[in-house]
């Protein structure tokens, strides 16, 4: 179980703030601002090293909680032989991991099915075998040469069952038609699993988008000069390496909003969470506000809530570079999210130039996909 604390800091760096997490890969969970805060969860085992990067950056910082390790601490040192117990069955389920309670076969036809029992059965492959005597690459291989009906088997281990998920070969009653898959974009292909068909490219290959990747057949006899086509329903991954591009255009003055020097502070009182009174403003046109909220009473509960006003004034100033780093840093964020889930980061280039008063920035996220499509 992951347990998080918050943290509450300034947000008047924020982008850099979160630049820094990004960079050490710290992942940061319910980000939200409020006011002039940035508050955010951290996970415990990271909470030493988010303190760090917090100070660096020289603004004030708050735990709101003291971490789920100091908890478990005290609940350890509370419950010692509740502890103890724990330990012993965590021990037993780390020995329980190394064995195979069951075998779940994925398919639905009867006959296939027995043919595998008899297989597992003459690999002495039963209940309560221990996983390290299974070795699924091999079993896979073996269901897949050893039943003709069977065009892909997949075994593997979830938890403590073994899977064996099966890929009928599909014939097509229409003898000469093929079916395929084809590619839905302009990629070069990374890696080809074939379930049924035959692949037609390779790992390195560049393809345009309508390219057929797997065609629908199988060679009955590829060695021999009487090999004939088998059709068959084309299925398969394919997976390419593709590029998304973002850019962006910035001015190099900005707006910004500075303090002036000028403050006021002003505290009001909550029952029941009604005000009492009527809460007080600032005569400022444009401010910062910090709020600090202080509960006391058991029994009425009672809350000061102290608001600090400090007057700003909109000034332009030139565009810093961590100001355009703030601005790459978001259009990642927001490139990312448009990437396909389950997609993995290859390689990725930022190309920044300068026309006149414009900053220029285009973005390349290099991701490996897949791209086959049936037709």
């Amino acid at each position: 179980m992951k347990v998080y604390s918050v943290i509450t800091c300034e947000a008047r760096n924020s982008q850099r703030l979160l630049n820094k997490f990004l960079e050490s890969q710290i992942p940061l969970k319910k980000i939200k601002t409020n006011g002039d805060k940035l508050i955010f969860c951290v996970e415990d085992k990271y909470l030493a090293k988010s303190v760090e990067i917090i100070s660096s950056t020289g603004v004030e910082y708050k735990v709101e909680s003291r971490g789920g390790s100091h908890f478990a601490l005290q609940m350890t040192l509370r419950y010692l032989s509740l502890a103890v117990s724990a330990i012993v069955v965590i021990a037993l389920l780390i020995m329980m991991k190394g064995v195979c309670f069951g075998v779940d076969v994925i398919c639905d036809d009867s006959v296939i099915t027995s043919k595998i029992a008899d297989i597992l059965q003459d690999n002495s492959i039963r209940p309560y075998s221990l996983k390290k005597n299974i070795d699924t690459k091999a079993l896979s291989e073996q269901l897949s040469k050893d039943i003709e009906e069977v065009g892909f088997a997949n075994c593997y281990f979830d938890g403590g069952r073994l899977k064996v998920e099966i890929k009928q070969v599909h014939i097509i009653e229409e003898e000469g038609v093929y079916s395929k898959i084809v590619a839905d974009r302009d990629c070069i292909i990374t890696r080809v699993l074939v379930y049924s068909g035959t692949a037609v490219v390779k790992a390195g290959d560049v393809v345009k988008a309508g390219d057929t990747l797997i065609e629908g057949y199988i060679d009955t006899n590829p060695e021999s000069e009487e090999n004939e086509r088998l059709p068959v329903v084309a299925d398969g991954l394919v997976y390419a390496e593709t590029a998304y591009v973002k850019s962006i255009t910035l001015s190099d003055k900005v707006i910004e909003n500075r303090r002036t020097g000028e403050s006021q502070k002003f505290t009001d009182i909550y029952v029941f969470g009604k005000l009492i009174g009527k809460q007080k403003m600032p005569e400022y046109e444009q401010y910062q506000v910090v709020e600090e909220q202080t509960i006391f009473g058991s029994v009425i509960p009672i809350k000061a809530v102290t608001r600090t006003y400090y007057n700003t004034q909109s000034v332009e100033v030139e565009l810093s570079e961590g100001q355009i780093d703030e601005q790459i840093s978001l259009a990642c964020i927001q490139m990312w999210q448009e990437i396909p889930e389950g997609s993995k980061l290859l390689n990725n280039y930022t190309y920044k130039k300068k026309v006149d008063n414009l900053h220029i920035i285009d973005i390349y996220y290099i991701i490996e996909e897949t791209v086959s499509k049936g037709e």
